[in-house]
């Protein structure tokens, strides 16, 4: 079978709760941004929102990108490991059901990771992360006749926090560039960034031709406190790149070409969970459709705003999936 995207990430189950500010402030957690916690740490804070969670589904980052790419109408495969346990069942289930290939639950039977995802009334994400077993995603789990048969690869810079993870996210990077595939790459959090710099450079310019961003993410990576400084930084490594930049919308360019601006939908944002991970899939679809920068990041602005008008990281179900209807919007 032939894919349009194959995604590689950290497998978690989204367990999504409201909480207030002062949540965020009492438990000294960093607002706006992905910290990672212990097996024992997030059973503590689960068992306080027993039975609460608004929202629980089949997430990490990458594979909120392959599923929003799924939802437009590619056929998309993600490759992740989870466990044989409620949660891994779960989210292979989810998967599934959606339409996207999966490997399907690892023989382990504990460990499925978890992101428990705190939303404050400002309707700003809060994530806190176990990866569980999705830690053991290795080199092995690369089935490269899965990736040969892409489009185009996705990779989450989440990966980065583990060997085994990197070395899987290197692999598939290669294997797609023996075969003149395109490999789209996106920085994920500035946690990311500030942690593993080095090794990300490098991954950058010399295996990334896709290059995915908020504007904290390319400040940190290009160490430049000017936004534009460092968009054009990043176009230099990357060849393309695509910045978001929250309800200003975002930049898309290739290096040596003029920087392209696409304003954002204007909505009501109630969670932003999945925002960037939506932008990619709209921004990539396009890309596959043939499309130019600039129509590619419309329809990545349009997933993007669809997404946080609701709880969770997937596009409602009233959303337009027809391109020439979310590019006649974006004129209006």
């Amino acid at each position: 079978m032939n894919y349009d995207l194959v995604g590689i990430g950290n497998a978690l189950v989204d367990i999504e709760v409201r909480v207030e500010d002062n949540f965020i402030t009492q438990n000294a957690f960093t607002k706006g941004g992905m910290t990672l916690t212990s097996i024992e740490g997030q059973n503590k804070l689960l068992s306080q929102f027993d039975g609460a969670a608004h929202k629980i589904c089949s997430g990490g980052s990458a594979a909120n990108t392959v599923h929003g790419m799924r939802v437009l109408g590619a056929n998309t495969y993600y490759l992740g490991r989870v466990a044989d346990d409620r949660y891994g069942r779960h989210y292979t289930e989810d998967m599934q059901n959606c339409g996207v290939g999966f490997p399907g639950p690892d023989s382990a039977d504990t460990g499925t990771g978890t992101c428990l995802i705190l939303v404050t009334p400002d309707s700003e994400r809060t994530m806190l992360t176990h990866l569980g077993i999705s830690t053991g995603l290795h080199p092995e789990n690369v089935d490269e006749t899965i990736v040969k048969s892409a489009k185009a690869v996705y990779i989450e810079g989440y990966l980065w926090t583990g060997d085994d993870t990197r070395a899987a996210a290197i692999k598939m990077a290669d294997i797609a560039r023996k075969h003149r595939i395109p490999v789209a790459f996106t920085l994920s959090d500035a946690f990311v960034v500030n942690s593993f710099k080095e090794d990300l450079l490098d991954f950058i310019r010399w295996k990334t031709d896709i290059l995915f961003c908020n504007d904290v993410e390319a400040k940190a990576m290009a160490d430049l406190d000017d936004a534009e400084k460092a968009f054009d930084k990043l176009k230099h490594l990357a060849g393309t790149v695509f910045m978001t930049r929250g309800k200003d919308g975002s930049w898309v360019g290739k290096n040596g070409d003029d920087t392209l601006s696409v304003n954002a939908f204007p909505v009501k944002a109630v969670d932003t969970t999945g925002a960037g991970d939506l932008y990619a899939a709209g921004a990539l679809y396009g890309l596959n459709q043939g499309l130019g920068l600039k129509e590619s990041a419309i329809i990545g602005s349009y997933c993007a705003s669809e997404v946080v008008t609701h709880f969770g990281a997937r596009m409602p179900t009233h959303s337009h999936t027809d391109v020439d209807k979310i590019l006649k919007a974006y004129k209006e």
